[in-house]
């Protein structure tokens, strides 16, 4: 095999008012990547410096914008789609074929009594005084309570609630811990958040860290199995250029033989334009995705408004590095886009000839690629949440192929 020569020039348009070389939001020790040389090829000193030079100047899609993305024909659609469609759509590809057993529902609905409360969310001003922390600290002491006394009616009902299976009591002891995980490191989210106040309410890249441990607590309430997205750094080629990056979290099918990425997940800021409460005002003024399938040239394009320019030009740029291993390939990628407690999930969907012109000739041609996108849903609010869950449960029992890699049938006699 010929060994890729990558060049280094930057011949990619970005937006004037970037900032060039943005730190990342974290110092991350750069794992072994994934784009291989062949061992068979020139070992003399000379090569092997060219290689070490040409690895550590890949261009990475962090610096990638809206209008990177529009250069190679993906754009983001103009309105959001409802949450309904946007599971339908995944749940036509057919990842499991497994039959969906008749817990999985009595599950989501024992999660829609369950989590019958909403948290504070973090990010509002009015949860950053001292007395409103300790008001929210008290309330999550009490939703523990609740809960405790919910799994207790549960099980004094358990042939109607449960059944007689004995993984479905395993898979609601998981369950209803995970619940009680998710709660718990909220409250230690929520002293760590009062412990730092008094300096600077909250440091930055800490903030960052625990938002991110929260989604991912939170995600494993419906079986799924987060890994930080650094652990490997994909690779894409676009004309003479491999450009490389990775997600901040991957979803990845437990099944060892596969290991493809189910669902991956880029954190970002919220456009400065937006604003920290418009979301819930958006919601609240009786606009929805299901009344949005037409664009109205006044509003423009809705992501954009919501979203800072640079993190969805990165996101895009991501989707596309993870599309060939994804478990929709070679047509589509899933992902999520996590702003804060809030969360907008999103695909790519594109063709093969328009992928072979972005990888030969570096451009588009005139084709072009949509991604499409939900409403942002705060996993803390209530109304939210119950929007989402059955999403979330199909997910996880993609990933977990029918559920047969966390709970596997007794073996028959």
């Amino acid at each position: 095999k010929d060994d890729f020569c990558v060049d280094n020039s930057d011949d990619f348009d970005y937006d004037d008012d970037r900032n060039l070389c943005q730190p990342p939001k974290f110092k991350r020790k750069r794992p072994s990547s994934s784009f291989h040389q062949d061992s068979s090829s020139s070992n003399s000193p000379g090569s092997c410096n060219a290689r070490r030079e040409s690895a550590q100047h890949v261009p990475s899609v962090s610096e990638w914008t809206t209008k990177t993305l529009g250069k190679f024909g993906i754009v983001f659609e103009d309105n959001p789609i409802s949450i309904d469609e946007f599971t339908q759509t995944i749940q036509a590809y057919h990842v499991c074929e497994k039959t969906v057993p008749d817990f999985y529902w009595s599950l989501n609905v024992l999660s829609k009594r369950g989590l019958a409360f909403s948290l504070e969310v973090p990010e509002n001003e009015a949860s950053k005084s001292l007395d409103k922390q300790a008001d929210s600290m008290k309330k999550v002491r009490e939703i523990l309570s609740n809960f405790d006394a919910f799994i207790n009616d549960v099980l004094e009902e358990e042939d109607n609630d449960l059944g007689k299976e004995q993984r479905n009591k395993a898979m609601f002891f998981v369950w209803s811990y995970n619940v009680r995980s998710f709660l718990n490191y909220y409250m230690k989210f929520l002293e760590m958040m009062n412990s730092s106040m008094t300096e600077c309410w909250f440091a930055i890249q800490d903030k960052e860290f625990h938002l991110r441990e929260l989604f991912m607590v939170f995600s494993r309430i419906f079986f799924l199995e987060p890994e930080l997205g650094n652990k490997v750094v994909k690779r894409f080629i676009i004309g003479t250029k491999v450009v490389s990056g990775s997600p901040d979290i991957r979803y990845t099918c437990t099944n060892p033989l596969q290991r493809r990425v189910l669902l991956m997940l880029t954190e970002a800021k919220k456009s400065e334009s937006w604003g920290e409460k418009k979301p819930f005002e958006w919601r609240n003024s009786g606009h929805s995705s299901d009344s949005s399938s037409e664009t109205d040239p006044k509003v423009g394009n809705f992501i954009q408004r919501i979203v800072d320019a640079h993190d969805l030009g990165q996101h895009g740029g991501k989707l596309l590095l993870e599309l060939s291993s994804s478990v929709f390939a070679p047509t589509m990628v899933v992902g999520c886009i996590c702003m804060g407690t809030e969360v907008i999930f999103t695909y790519l969907e594109t063709k093969e000839a328009h992928l072979n012109k972005i990888t030969y000739d570096g451009r588009c041609d005139g084709e072009i690629s949509y991604i499409r996108y939900t409403e942002p849903l705060n996993y803390l609010i209530e109304e939210d949440r119950n929007k989402c869950i059955d999403l979330f449960f199909l997910l996880g029992f993609m990933q977990t192929s029918g559920y047969e890699n966390l709970f596997p049938d007794p073996p028959k006699n």
